[in-house]
């Protein structure tokens, strides 16, 4: 086993720490433009995205197998304005919704004399805010229990609007686990390949047109828009699959941070647990799996996100991730 000499280590984690401040002097001076820029366009390629495989699935992929006046594909038009109703719905909501420690009313921006020891002085904002509230340099304010900035929704995730954070994981995962589906059964009926390259029948495509399919001669015109058709499933089938992981794959780590009672900006804190059931209603509030049907279903919240008590204290010192 090849050992590393310290010396590479500490200069390798000199490297990092000069680059990660740099990177946070870059957000501060630069905090207006990255907003202008990133926000609407990471919200533009989502609806996009959504839009896309509305029109692909909708006007494509289903009349190819089902019957367009027939009770499915009727059905299937309700799914999906359910789907993106609550997509769209969720993310609106989780923009509009203010989770800013600053937003609360004055009354409560000031702890009680019995709460006033679990407080703690933020630097960047120069006052006492509640526990599990945490500074965002891209808002340039505090967050009341902050998760992480997300470019999507255009602000933090946090308390008062994580259950629209994880309804949107929620309907993005359903949605693309439907859309694989019919997509896969599409290429199944055809008697396609399944990860067919789309490259590689490009190349056939633009070759001697040495490729026949059952039925056709090579001379026949319809080849080529029979090839185009398998370049477009191959492509869709991929961006369909990379879609389905990274939404189910941020919808598992939301629900692993909510059954420990933490959040992305505090892994290894657990002081917060009481269970993972009294964890999901901090976090969906009262009405818990009705939020999911709609993001207009009203569920309070168990308090306004200063209130945290810990039922075990950790040792030693906590620092965020």
């Amino acid at each position: 086993m090849v050992k590393i000499p310290v010396r590479v280590l500490r200069q390798v984690c000199r490297s990092i720490i000069c680059l990660e401040t740099s990177m946070w002097r870059f957000i501060k001076q630069h905090r207006v433009r990255i907003i202008q820029i990133v926000h609407p366009l990471s919200a533009a390629l989502l609806l996009l995205a959504v839009g896309f495989f509305f029109i692909y699935e909708m006007f494509y992929i289903l009349p190819e197998f089902c019957d367009t006046s027939g009770i499915f594909y009727n059905f299937n038009w309700l799914l999906c304005a359910f789907l993106l109703h609550n997509i769209a719905g969720n993310m609106i909501m989780c923009w509009r919704t203010d989770t800013s420690f600053v937003a609360l009313p004055k009354c409560r921006q000031h702890p009680l004399p019995t709460e006033a020891h679990l407080w703690h002085l933020c630097t960047h904002c120069q006052m006492l805010v509640p526990p599990r509230a945490w500074h965002c340099r891209l808002c340039n304010c505090c967050m009341l229990k902050r998760d992480h900035h997300c470019n999507v929704t255009a602000n933090c995730v946090g308390h008062l609007n994580q259950r629209y954070f994880v309804g949107l994981l929620f309907h993005l995962s359903l949605g693309c686990g439907i859309a694989f589906v019919y997509n896969v059964y599409h290429l199944w009926s055809q008697r396609q390949i399944l990860f067919s390259d789309p490259i590689g029948y490009l190349s056939l495509s633009m070759g001697l047109r040495i490729v026949s399919f059952p039925g056709h001669n090579n001379n026949d015109p319809t080849i080529d828009s029979k090839l185009t058709w398998l370049i477009i499933n191959g492509g869709v089938i991929k961006l369909n699959i990379f879609a389905m992981i990274l939404a189910s794959s941020h919808l598992i780590l939301q629900l692993i941070m909510i059954s420990r009672g933490s959040c992305l900006y505090f892994v290894r804190d657990r002081s917060y647990d009481f269970g993972f059931w009294q964890n999901l209603q901090l976090v969906l509030g009262k009405r818990l799996f009705w939020t999911m049907l709609s993001p207009l279903v009203p569920s309070p919240l168990p308090h306004d996100g200063t209130q945290w008590q810990q039922h075990a204290l950790e040792q030693g010192a906590k620092k965020p991730v």
